[in-house]
């Protein structure tokens, strides 16, 4: 028995990392997009082993609606490994179920019909989820944002994957593309399952490649044998393409343009002197009569946020910490207590401890982002509250999910909330951890606040994303371009977009904002591995420059309430610490923080701490930018700024 594919005359085409096929009449007649969600390898199947891919372009049928990022299964019918003496190695691949518009998988036939190799890795396209901001206005002053609906309007059209594919020739039934040897039978196999073929070694693809898909009632049934379609080699595709396609030429990517530092208007961040260190602080104090604990034996893939200090006044210190009690724990409940984080306000002058709050959290991400004006934010339990002086609540913002993230504007006029929402059921979910080795993918919505915390606009972008970092003067969005070579953009809130810089980095590069309206980025040198990083202003000019030793990691920065100072700190490690490679905090043996002034970046003072945590944002400016606390072993150390 062989399967026939209707309408043969209809091709698809992958064209600027869109699909389309030639139109049909009747709805649901295009492909369906998708990408497969782990590497598949013919000797690791196994019969009735699943597949998993995910839909990367909305599609909709007469029954069935996939949206963007679900989940479709496929089940392995045959599997023959290239083991000797077999030289052609197969996988039959039958996609029978989906999800159709909810968290559950239903029953959906869909059929294998086209195959594209996964983008190269330095082709990743736009790396930052996108805000729903669309028009702004200026009255006295103030930037007020307008309300935006967010249903029909183009310019709210967010990025929603990071994987952009290239562009490639128009394709037909049965095609691959850049795979070498691989072969495709487009329903040929048992239950109507598509049979992928490689000679001489196993059939593998990997994952994020491209797959299109078209509905099962586009194949009938016949008893001809000469009905059945065999695929091309996969380069028979280019072959076919209509003249009128031709494929893009590599684009070249322009060259940086942030390396050039030249005073007044950048500085060079040189190595510490003996003359400018401050090695003794104006005061210290003990803090383990709180409960503060540290860890020195602790060890993570990246620096974690269990130790904050953040001003309220100018001697006014919050301190917050972990003390590593043991909770009480709902497992069933997905806001249950995860850690318990102890703060308390303390005068830097008096020493005295004024006022003390223990906060239950339900993950082990960031929990403070400090507001300016004596105020601060605070992830408690299934809420964000503005906690004022006196550690008074002022505001409270409920959450109908797991928070993702928070970012605000350096002058804290607007803030992006993200809330995590499931796609799958925790049976799903459970399955898709344990085959991707990883958390799938989800929905997370975006709340755009003003800052009176009033709910101005709403979107829902995809959780593989970088968060949103925010300037006063709108959204800086990251792209990464060929050959590790990355873009910032800006983009204004009256929607004008400009490019601040171009640059080359060997990792994903990190990119904050802080006051006053300040860019911090973290690279890593293509060669050697260290992590360099730039402060860069709001118009793209580079204010600050440094370039890290090998074993030097943690860099972080922040800037004072006044907008007259930032601080830079960098941790120094005993052994190098590569990228993406756990660390201890036993290896640490120094962090040093460096103070500049904002105007023109001159270096006010260097202090050096020892036995640093793996905390990073264990220091904080006063606002008034006088004072400089640090967080070491067991103590504040409180340092006095020089003069600027």
């Amino acid at each position: 028995m062989r399967i026939l594919i209707l309408m043969p005359i209809a091709a698809l085409a992958l064209c600027c990392g869109t699909v389309f096929a030639e139109k049909i009449a009747k709805p649901g007649s295009d492909p369906v997009e998708a990408e497969l969600m782990a590497d598949l390898h013919a000797r690791l199947l196994k019969v009735g082993e699943t597949v998993y891919a995910r839909v990367t372009v909305e599609w909709r049928s007469p029954t069935c609606l996939l949206r963007n990022g679900a989940v479709l299964e496929a089940h392995v019918v045959s599997v023959v490994p290239s083991i000797k003496p077999v030289k052609v190695s197969e996988v039959g691949l039958a996609f029978t179920r989906a999800q159709c518009g909810d968290q559950k998988m239903g029953p959906f036939q869909l059929l294998l019909s086209a195959i594209a190799a996964p983008p190269e890795p330095s082709d990743l396209g736009i790396l930052s989820q996108s805000l729903p901001v669309r028009a702004m206005s200026g009255i006295n002053g103030q930037i007020i944002l307008n309300s935006v609906r967010i249903s029909n309007d183009p310019t709210l059209q967010l990025v929603s994957t990071i994987y952009l594919f290239p562009r490639i020739p128009r394709m037909e039934m049965g095609d691959v593309y850049r795979i070498k040897g691989l072969k495709l039978s487009v329903g040929t196999g048992p239950e109507n399952s598509s049979i992928l073929m490689a000679k001489d070694h196993d059939v593998a693809l990997e994952k994020h490649s491209l797959l299109l898909l078209v509905p099962g009632h586009w194949a009938i049934t016949t008893a001809s044998d000469e009905a059945s379609i065999t695929a091309p080699e996969s380069g028979d595709a280019v072959a076919r393409t209509p003249a009128t396609v031709r494929l893009a030429q590599p684009v070249r990517p322009p060259p940086d343009d942030i390396e050039l530092c030249t005073p007044p208007q950048c500085t060079q961040a040189l190595p510490s002197g003996n003359a400018s260190d401050v090695s003794h602080a104006a005061t210290t104090i003990s803090i383990r009569e709180l409960g503060y604990s540290p860890r020195p034996q602790r060890e993570a893939f990246a620096f974690v946020h269990d130790e904050v200090l953040t001003y309220l006044g100018p001697r006014e210190l919050l301190v917050a910490f972990d003390p590593h009690e043991l909770v009480s724990r709902d497992s069933q409940s997905p806001a249950s207590t995860v850690r318990v984080i102890r703060a308390a306000v303390v005068d830097t002058e008096t020493h005295r401890v004024t006022h003390a709050v223990d906060w239950q959290l339900t993950d082990n991400h960031q929990y403070m982002w400090p507001l300016g004006e004596g105020r601060v934010l605070v992830h408690v339990g299934s809420e964000l509250r503005v906690y004022g002086e006196g550690l008074q609540i002022q505001h409270h913002i409920a959450l109908d999910g797991p928070l993702a993230f928070v970012r605000a504007t350096p002058n804290g006029t607007f803030m992006a909330v993200g809330v995590l929402h499931e796609r799958h059921t925790p049976e799903l979910h459970a399955l898709l951890r344990e085959r991707l080795d990883g958390e799938p993918e989800e929905d997370v919505n975006i709340l755009v606040l003003n800052s009176n915390f009033e709910t101005i606009a709403k979107s829902t972008v995809e959780s593989n994303l970088i968060a949103p970092t925010l300037l006063n003067e709108g959204q800086v969005s990251l792209a990464a371009l060929s050959n590790m070579h990355y873009r910032i953009s800006l983009r204004t809130w009256d929607n004008h977009e400009s490019v601040l810089a171009r640059f080359s980095s060997g990792c994903i590069p990190e990119l904050s904002s802080i006051s006053p309206d300040l860019l911090f980025l973290v690279t890593c040198d293509r060669q050697s591995g260290s992590r360099d990083y730039r402060m860069l202003r709001a118009n793209g000019k580079l204010a600050l420059k440094g370039d890290s030793a090998v074993n030097e990691c943690g860099q972080a920065a922040e800037g004072s309430m006044n907008q007259e100072a930032f601080v830079v700190k960098v941790v120094q490690s005993t052994i190098p610490v590569p990228s993406g490679e756990p660390m201890s905090a036993s290896q640490f043996s120094s962090e040093e923080l460096r103070v500049y002034r904002a105007a023109d970046g001159k270096r006010l003072m260097s202090v050096h701490a020892g036995s640093p945590s793996l905390s990073r944002d264990g220091y904080a400016l006063s606002p008034d930018a006088s004072q400089l606390a640090v967080l070491t072993r067991d103590e504040l150390a409180i340092y006095s700024v020089p003069e600027k």
